[in-house]
């Protein structure tokens, strides 16, 4: 494995009013768990945060580029996510808008942004992220979702559970947290390849839920990885609307990106 990668997993990790939040720790409820159960938590712990804020440190390594940003990330619902990162002193480099239909890219330090559908940027990567635009909620909010699993197997493990499980050409091995029967590791796999794998570690409670302080990325046929640390989390507190509107400057020029 690439060095780099290997020091980066050695050193790392609008609106809403009333909502229902699910205990921090449940392990008492659920003495034995069945693996459709452990499923069924984490997609209810999903579904439990319906706003996120947060700062963090995100280190990325890849062939392409490797560093260290300071970002903020909001999330409300499944409608509306902002990621705004700073480099070097504080010095704001760019931030990321994906809404429902809508995507905004502003490359502040270039002076340029691109807009447009989302689903036609869906495949493309900012700000050296090592991710896919239709793949920043899935990793900076740690959301697994699943359809139908077919169990191939299921065993107890000293600190948790482990699952194998396919889905159509997909197959996903789990690892299970024993003390939050929540997520621990997931590995993705298509033709018994890794296509990707992410951790989620430090779960730590905030507003009645339980959310990892760190997550790691790795992407390894690519020799790419990507871990956050983060601080300061808020679940499930009001955020502003005008914290999703971009404010591009005066002279910033338009640029058409190729979506294929």
């Amino acid at each position: 494995m690439n060095k780099r990668l290997i020091i980066l997993l050695l050193t790392t990790i609008v609106l809403f009013h009333g909502c229902k939040t699910q205990k921090a720790l449940i392990r008492n409820e659920y003495p034995n768990p069945t693996y459709r159960q452990l499923l069924s938590i984490h997609e209810q712990w999903q579904q439990s945060i319906k706003t996120f804020s947060a700062k963090g440190r995100i280190t990325i390594d890849s062939p392409q580029f490797s560093g260290n940003f300071e970002g903020r990330i909001f999330a409300c619902g499944n409608d509306s996510l902002l990621i705004s990162v700073s480099g070097f002193m504080g010095s704001e480099v760019g931030k990321v808008f994906v809404g429902k239909d809508r995507f905004i890219f502003y490359n502040k330090f270039e002076n340029q942004f691109i807009t447009g559908h989302r689903d036609d940027f869906e495949q493309t990567h900012f700000l050296q992220f090592p991710i896919t635009l239709s793949e920043l909620r899935e990793v900076f909010l740690a959301q697994d979702h699943f359809t139908i699993l077919k169990k191939e197997e299921f065993r107890k493990t000293e600190d948790g559970y482990f699952l194998k499980a396919k889905n159509g050409s997909y197959d996903y091995n789990i690892w299970f947290d024993g003390p939050t029967l929540l997520i621990r590791k997931i590995e993705y796999l298509l033709e018994g390849q890794v296509i990707y794998s992410k951790e989620y570690k430090r779960y730590e409670e905030h507003n009645g839920l339980l959310f990892p302080k760190l997550i790691n990325f790795l992407r390894p046929n690519a020799k790419e990885g990507m871990s956050i640390i983060y601080k300061e989390i808020n679940l499930n507190r009001p955020i502003p609307n005008d914290i999703f509107k971009i404010k591009i400057g005066d002279n910033a020029k338009q640029i058409v990106f190729p979506t294929n």
